[in-house]
């Protein structure tokens, strides 16, 4: 496991900036998914406690990724077709958006909310398609829709944060260094708190805390965070995260990392065009799309 993240720079990272708790909804369900029988029904509905939460869960739900040929009408419903973690893993995601977004509007946080769900489905869908079981594509899931938590911090603070970060990038500066400069904190360390806070586990919380240290990441020996690691980086790759969120045509930190994170998988560059098309096979656009 990669070596925890320094308190000092925890404690330099935190300073103006407020890591949301966990809502009490989620610590109830988290508290039911840990008994020995997790009672679905209860799970179910302290999820359908709130509306909004539970509208928009069934509407992840019924989109055309699940494929499902029956509509769900109920979260109930939901946590039977897709199973508990599933659908529990879609409403955190649901409340971690809800609370991060706290009513903005801006261009800038609905393309970044928007890059989290789309490249949240291709790393699960990636992971399927790569034979991993259920709880690693689940994991990749969370990994997407967490990674950039951060971002949605540091661009409550500052309105330019896109700007800045578009000039820096373009410039060939590493996102960690764009952010320390110009906010005195990164995104991935603020993520890492979020994912902590939250409660993912301890392998999500530090791919998310290094999901631009590729070099620290893979130097640990565990094959769970380097897999994980892995499929989130082909998975932001596919997305065109760079252009989604800073209208950026390059990609330097995945030409640069490439060869190391398909090594991991014992993948080939020829293949990701074939995994792209697999992906548009689901309704899943990827920069591979005509």
């Amino acid at each position: 496991m990669v070596k925890a993240i320094n308190m000092a720079l925890i404690e330099h990272a935190l300073q103006g900036f407020t890591i949301p708790p966990q809502p009490q909804v989620l610590r109830h369900i988290q508290q039911q998914l840990s008994a020995a029988e997790p009672d679905l029904n209860r799970i179910a509905a302290l999820i359908a406690l709130d509306i909004g939460t539970a509208g928009f869960t069934l509407k992840v739900v019924n989109s055309a990724f699940f494929g499902l040929r029956t509509k769900i009408t109920s979260v109930e419903q939901a946590c039977r077709y897709l199973g508990l973690n599933r659908v529990v893993s879609l409403a955190r995601s649901v409340l971690l958006r809800f609370t991060l977004e706290d009513g903005r509007q801006d261009a800038f946080s609905q393309r970044l909310w928007n890059n989290a769900l789309h490249t949240a489905n291709l790393a699960m869908a990636l992971a399927k398609q790569l034979n991993f079981n259920q709880q690693f594509q689940d994991d990749c899931y969370s990994l997407g829709l967490f990674r950039n938590a951060g971002m949605a911090l540091i661009s409550q603070q500052s309105s330019q944060y896109p700007a800045i970060m578009q000039r820096g990038l373009m410039e060939n500066f590493s996102a960690s260094a764009i952010e320390e400069q110009f906010f005195q904190t990164s995104h991935e360390v603020l993520g890492y708190l979020v994912a902590e806070s939250w409660g993912l586990t301890d392998t999500l919380c530090n791919v998310i805390a290094y999901h631009h240290s590729p070099a620290l990441l893979l130097a640990t020996d565990s094959v769970e965070e380097h897999q994980r690691f892995a499929v989130l980086k082909i998975a932001e790759y596919l997305s065109g995260e760079s252009r989604q969120l800073f209208n950026i045509n390059i990609d330097p930190e995945w030409h640069s990392q490439q060869t190391v994170i398909l090594e991991v998988l014992e993948l080939e560059p020829l293949q990701l065009p074939e995994l792209a098309e697999l992906m548009h096979r689901q309704d899943l656009q990827t920069i591979y799309s005509v």
